[in-house]
């Protein structure tokens, strides 16, 4: 993992803008995610600080791998993003220095501003967060058996060890909130956000699995329904903007008794084997998002009958595994593939229960147009699509390597 700290101030990059600037944030969604200088939170906290102080930003957009020039022609050359990128006159780059001479080479007709520096290699430990383990030789630091913590490298090179503070910016006025009542509770919120931001913005968590911030609402998974005064039929929040003085119930006992049984389903569709799956425990690309919802509603088992037929899996890519047993059908890896890669290689095939995700026209991976960007691996919220680098085969609890690219 190529390791890149913050080393511009908030007020050094306003410097660099002007108040007639049309300002596009680029960001790569690996590496400098996982660094938490990039990723597309970032981008809306950054969005918001320059809005709150004047600027107008114009559109975000996320790249799987911002330091490949072949990806960013094709986000540039997107003709659904041309009017975007024909109005931006300034670029913000979230990405690694490579990933803004990318930038920088792609769209040579506009202002490119670079944030970050890029101090060497290291990788993702879940106590200590990213770590530099082999720095570049220009930083003067040497190598470490335990290597560098931000706050240690941040200090020696006199960086900034985290991503913009929202305390930095103007503050916002009133003008873009509006109150909403969520579980008889008032609130104030963003107006211009669904009704699943505004509860995640003030705590309150909905039980999801098709969204994904940095994808367009699907809403196909049923989870997030919730009750809003004045509407017959149940909402779903990840698609349904808040209004003024709109009064939401996200939890009572018919919500999860319906979330139950959409749970149960799931589990029921194949046959989910936690032991042989690499994320039931935490990893860089997360923990299973079925098996933590599943624990949250205490289901020990279905009522429904299971599907015990296997589908074959595709390890055909030299860098990723799709398991369809595994697929909860989100579609999140279909809108990542479209939206944050613009390849366009995964889709649906057939209906109801023979539905599967395919890739290119249904060819297994490596005979399809699939430029391995890694967008579906870090977009799965289950063990469908994974790094072959992270596979195990389980057998009594013991663990043994079968592969490793």
């Amino acid at each position: 993992m190529i390791i890149s700290l913050r080393d511009l101030s908030y007020e050094e990059l306003k410097g660099k803008l002007s108040k007639d600037d049309k300002v596009l944030l680029w960001s790569c969604n690996t590496c400098i995610k996982f660094c938490g200088v990039g990723g597309y939170d970032n981008m809306v906290l950054l969005e918001d600080m320059l809005t709150a102080d004047g600027y107008e930003v114009v559109g975000k957009e996320l790249v799987s791998i911002a330091c490949m020039y072949s990806l960013a022609e094709q986000h540039r050359d997107d003709p659904n993003k041309k009017e975007l990128f024909d109005e931006a006159t300034a670029i913000i780059v979230l990405a690694c220095e490579d990933g803004y001479e990318v930038a920088e080479a792609a769209f040579s007709d506009k202002k490119v501003i670079k944030i970050v520096k890029t101090v060497g290699v290291g990788n993702f430990t879940m106590d200590r967060g990213p770590v530099l383990t082999a720095p570049f030789e220009t930083t003067g630091l040497e190598q470490t058996d335990n290597g560098y913590s931000f706050p240690e490298v941040a200090e020696k090179l006199n960086l900034y060890p985290t991503f913009f503070g929202r305390n930095e910016a103007a503050k916002n006025s009133d003008d873009g909130f509006i109150s909403v009542t969520i579980n008889g509770t008032q609130y104030k919120v963003r107006k211009d956000v669904n009704i699943m931001q505004a509860c995640e913005e003030n705590g309150i968590k909905i039980p999801h699995l098709c969204n994904e911030p940095d994808l367009t609402p699907d809403a196909n998974c049923r989870l997030c329904l919730v009750k809003v005064k004045g509407e017959r039929e149940l909402v779903p929040a990840c698609a349904t903007p808040v209004k003024e003085n709109m009064e939401i119930v996200t939890e009572d006992d018919e919500l999860n008794h319906n979330r139950r049984i959409l749970l149960e389903l799931q589990m029921a569709a194949h046959e989910h084997n936690c032991l042989t799956c690499h994320k039931g425990n935490p990893c860089i690309a997360g923990s299973c998002e079925l098996q933590e919802l599943i624990r949250d509603f205490d289901i020990e088992e279905s009522r429904y009958e299971q599907n015990k037929e296997k589908l074959p899996v595709d390890k055909t890519s030299p860098v990723l595994v799709y398991d369809p047993n595994k697929c909860i059908l989100c579609g999140r890896c279909v809108r990542a593939c479209r939206e944050i890669a613009c390849q366009n290689n995964l889709g649906f095939v057939n209906r109801g229960d023979k539905t599967f995700v395919a890739a290119g026209a249904n060819k297994t991976f490596d005979q399809s147009p699939c430029v391995t960007c890694l967008a579906c691996v870090f977009a799965c919220p289950t063990g469908a699509i994974t790094e072959k680098i992270s596979h195990f085969d389980g057998d009594n609890w013991d663990e043994e390597l079968i592969f490793q690219s």
